[in-house]
């Protein structure tokens, strides 16, 4: 449960990206004291302004108001239920196809090896660290996408890797030995 008794500075939530609001906008809830750091008077509102860079835009609490009211509780239940399904799915996916893959627990961020091509990571919007690549898989995400994009994968990784001239790359310093398939790793973790 999250909770300000607990070490928390702050919690944000993205409307535009689990709950689909058309434009970027989220609620941010901090301590007191981390406001008042923040404050300024200004003068043309008369007022004390928290907000971040003066930014009151009142259409997007709207937005964020319409889409929780129109899902609902059980609508919201529903969501994170099928998008932590379609996460673990994804990630069981990869796995029996010999791609390093990652998922935490309660979590609907799945982290791969990075794909070696530009073109791919741009065409499917991944985010990319190091040698590392996540999707996050959101309510919108249908388990044909999901076929599609690892069958495009698993399609070009073969070509990728054909003649034995490079290798998938080690990710198993940040995601773990156990979730890493390349050459070194999968000697000592034969995955299921």
């Amino acid at each position: 449960m999250i909770s300000f008794k607990k070490p928390i500075g702050s919690v944000t939530i993205s409307g535009h990206k689990f709950l689909g609001c058309p434009m970027p906008c989220g609620v941010q809830i901090t301590r007191k004291s981390y406001i008042n750091n923040l404050s300024t008077n200004v003068e043309y509102i008369a007022s004390v302004d928290a907000t971040i860079s003066g930014s009151r835009n009142g259409l997007t609490p709207i937005f964020l108001w319409y889409s929780l009211s129109a899902k609902g509780q059980i609508g919201l239940q529903k969501d994170v239920k099928r998008c932590l399904d379609n996460a673990k799915y994804l990630k069981d996916r990869l796995q029996q196809a010999g791609i390093s893959v990652m998922l935490n627990e309660l979590s609907i961020i799945v982290v791969l090896e990075r794909p070696r091509d530009h073109e791919f990571v741009r065409r499917w919007q991944l985010s990319c660290v190091k040698d590392m690549a996540h999707v996050i898989v959101m309510p919108g995400i249908t388990r044909e996408m999901l076929d599609n994009f690892i069958s495009e994968l698993v399609q070009q990784r073969k070509q990728w890797y054909k003649d034995g001239k490079a290798e998938a790359p080690c990710v198993g310093e940040d995601i773990g030995a156990q979730n890493c398939a390349c050459s070194y790793h999968k000697i000592d973790y034969i995955c299921p």
